[in-house]
């Protein structure tokens, strides 16, 4: 039993970076959760569906009591991503402002790393942009500072966030995430 302990501490500790979340042909996304503002007070909604071909986020955001935010993220863990500067995403959704979303501390107020991009709506879209691009928010306002290599080396979640301050229906298809 002890002997198990041990390699389950071990396991959870070790770092796993995966170099590309393949929505469309693996569970990849199976294990991501939305996160809306209702954990705050706020009243949005969103799902997230595993197709056969991708990851959806849908919904609506609400400016009512101090709402605004929908938020797609995936589990905990230890991602180094230090020896990429480069990420590819593919998607297509609602013409708003989107951000890939990285986070080296669990606490909410602690600084966090987006990359703000907007879909055409109906059109899938393949955008390359470079990590250090990322640009350091706290509580939702840029710092105007970039994240450095070595925040890269300690991201513990990724995740996409709607934050365009509108209220109304969204959508978001993403086929992958890859790291280069």
């Amino acid at each position: 039993m002890k002997l198990l302990l041990i390699i389950g501490t071990i396991a959870f500790f070790m770092i796993t970076t995966p170099e590309k979340y393949d929505f469309g042909t693996s569970k990849a996304g199976s294990d991501w959760q939305v996160v809306n503002d209702n954990v705050m007070g706020g009243r949005s909604a969103s799902i997230k569906t595993l197709t056969k071909n991708s990851l959806q986020f849908e919904g609506n955001v609400s400016l009512e009591n101090n709402g605004g935010f929908a938020s797609l993220r995936s589990p905990w863990g230890k991602f180094d991503y230090s020896n990429y500067t480069k990420m590819t995403m593919r998607f297509k959704g609602t013409n708003r402002k989107f951000a890939v979303t990285m986070a080296t501390s669990p606490r909410f107020y602690e600084p966090n790393f987006k990359y703000f991009f907007e879909p055409n709506p109906d059109e899938w879209q393949t955008l390359t942009f470079n990590l250090e691009d990322f640009k350091t928010h706290q509580m939702g306002r840029s710092t105007g500072e970039k994240i450095t290599n070595e925040d890269l080396a300690k991201i513990i979640r990724l995740g996409i966030i709607l934050y365009d301050k509108k209220a109304g229906d969204f959508e978001l298809e993403i086929d992958y995430i890859k790291f280069k």
